[in-house]
């Protein structure tokens, strides 16, 4: 569903009353490695960054670990006494959040159909970045209002906090659309900084600052939202392409043509391509393909579905969408033949499925920050 107009489900809340569930999850390692690499890179030791937290190095590796918010915050603490005189520090980690950091939450944002339906699938499903702050989106005549709270977090660490998921955000909205977001102003409550700070904002956002504000805000045009999603980054693509690459073939290696349609299934996000593309691609008929396929004992239906039934999996379990939202992203018509081609794959239907494997079917439970009201 594309995001239109934004209410909030709890009336106007207060950041200072933020319920805790709404930032105190937890949350995937990737995200301490981005601190400690930031930390290293500014010649700190690893224990300096890991001092407090609770992580050891063997910890970080994991790529399936997780760590507490509370955790993450002392991470930050850590740098921000270690590193006082950077003051940009908070904004330099949030670039080096890329798509491919949230991995397959940000393989469905980057798959969306437009940048509304991605804002909305990530607001919904906030739990799965790494964000310490709370947002509200709203929409308010022809522009897009997005207000960031912090007063939840500790005072010592909550500017590094806004700046680095302020950053994170412009990061992603740059890689998914393939260029900057064009933003009509950017509101912050803190005071006016020094020049080199302001001009560190300056060339993250596309416009200067305005300091001493009620709210921090950030504000577009409301017509960016029903902009088609071009996947146009090659770096990212690529990465979320090798990713996704990974998970099949944790299911069973394939090679020769075989190899090459499954890879080929896997590269453009949004859009999975037609045996007729495919043959194309390769310089050869469909008939061709179709004999290469069957000589190394498969078919381009097999390799399609072994594709999807990997994909479905990941995306109901690790980033949580709605069947309507994974048919999508699938390249299914419609959500009914997804439901009938997954219960085909594991036997049951993919509300069983999640309920088996402990996940909470979105929207079935847990607070919601916000509802999306189509128009």
């Amino acid at each position: 569903m594309e995001l239109t107009n934004v209410m909030l489900s709890q009336s106007q809340m207060s950041s200072k009353t933020v319920p805790r569930q709404l930032w105190d999850f937890r949350r995937g390692m990737a995200t301490a490695r981005v601190l400690c690499q930031l930390g290293l890179d500014h010649g700190l030791g690893l224990d300096e960054v890991l001092r407090h937290s609770g992580l050891g190095q063997a910890q970080t590796e994991d790529p399936r670990g997780q760590l507490e918010a509370l955790q993450e915050i002392q991470l930050i603490r850590n740098l921000v006494n270690l590193l006082p005189q950077r003051s940009t520090l908070g904004i330099e980690a949030g670039c080096r959040y890329h798509v491919t950091t949230y991995g397959l939450w940000g393989y469905a944002v980057m798959a969306s159909p437009t940048l509304g339906m991605g804002i909305s699938m990530a607001s919904r499903m906030l739990n799965q970045t790494f964000s310490l702050t709370t947002n509200e989106v709203e929409q308010v005549g022809d522009q897009i209002m997005v207000t960031y709270h912090s007063d939840h977090l500790p005072t010592d660490v909550r500017q590094f906090i806004m700046d680095r998921d302020r950053a994170a955000v412009v990061t992603l909205q740059r890689e998914i659309l393939g260029r900057p977001l064009a933003y009509r102003a950017i509101l912050m409550r803190r005071p006016e900084p020094e020049p080199e700070v302001i001009e560190a904002y300056t060339q993250l956002f596309g416009v200067r600052p305005l300091f001493n504000q009620a709210q921090d805000r950030s504000l577009f045009a409301a017509a960016l939202m029903h902009e088609p999603l071009p996947q146009a980054d090659p770096h990212t693509a690529a990465l979320c392409e090798q990713m996704c690459k990974r998970l099949v073939d944790e299911r069973g290696a394939r090679t020769g043509v075989a190899a090459q349609v499954r890879d080929r299934l896997m590269r453009t996000p949004g859009h999975i391509p037609d045996m007729e593309e495919i043959s194309a691609e390769m310089g050869m008929t469909s008939r061709t393909l179709r004999r290469h396929l069957t000589a190394e004992g498969a078919s381009f239906r097999s390799l399609l579905e072994e594709v999807r039934s990997t994909l479905a999996e990941e995306l109901m379990t690790r980033a949580t969408l709605t069947h309507s939202e994974i048919a999508e992203r699938l390249g299914y018509a419609d959500v009914t033949t997804f439901i009938e081609a997954f219960r085909r794959w594991r036997g049951v239907p993919p509300s069983e499925f999640r309920k088996a494997q402990g996940v909470v079917r979105p929207g079935a439970g847990g607070p919601m920050r916000r509802r999306f009201i189509p128009r």
